[in-house]
């Protein structure tokens, strides 16, 4: 027996029930299974306007779940761009999220996290390449990464 194919609106919604995307997400995603692309503008335009399809909610929730991992404003950025999310969004989302919590206090609390693995390199140069190196990695600018490591390096040397 032959299956029936979806149509767009029911593939979309399907995928929607699954998880959230952003709208260029999914449009790709109707386009790769070769839907007409004036059904795909529709669906979309609908689910926008019913409120099923929200990017600044997508990257809202997708910025606070980065962040709470531990990554920094650009990594955020460069995933919010991935997604096809609008720059202005991207730039507010990023103003909300340095307002609650500064880079330097973000790059510090991530630093934390690596507290034990760092603490065994005996060699501080190395230590520091290290943690700066895993900042930067996380996507913190220099200024909060360099911030963050002398904040831990005076905290270590406070309590040995």
């Amino acid at each position: 027996m032959i299956k029936a194919r979806k149509s767009t609106l029911e593939y979309a919604a399907s995928l929607l029930g699954i998880r959230m995307y952003s709208a260029a997400e999914l449009r790709k995603k109707l386009y790769a299974k070769e839907y007409p692309a004036a059904e795909i503008r529709q669906v979309i335009e609908d689910f926008i306007r019913k409120g099923y399809l929200n990017d600044a909610l997508y990257a809202e929730n997708l910025c606070s779940a980065m962040s709470a991992r531990g990554d920094g404003k650009r990594k955020i950025a460069g995933r919010l761009r991935t997604k096809g999310i609008d720059p202005e969004i991207i730039g507010t989302i990023l103003q909300t999220l340095d307002g609650e919590f500064p880079e330097d206090e973000a790059a510090w609390q991530s630093l934390q996290k690596k507290k034990i693995p760092l603490m065994r390199e005996s060699d501080e140069q190395k230590r520091k390449e290290k943690a700066v190196r895993y900042l930067a990695g996380h996507g913190f600018s220099a200024s909060a990464a360099f911030s963050a490591w002398e904040r831990f390096r005076q905290e270590m040397t406070g309590k040995e």
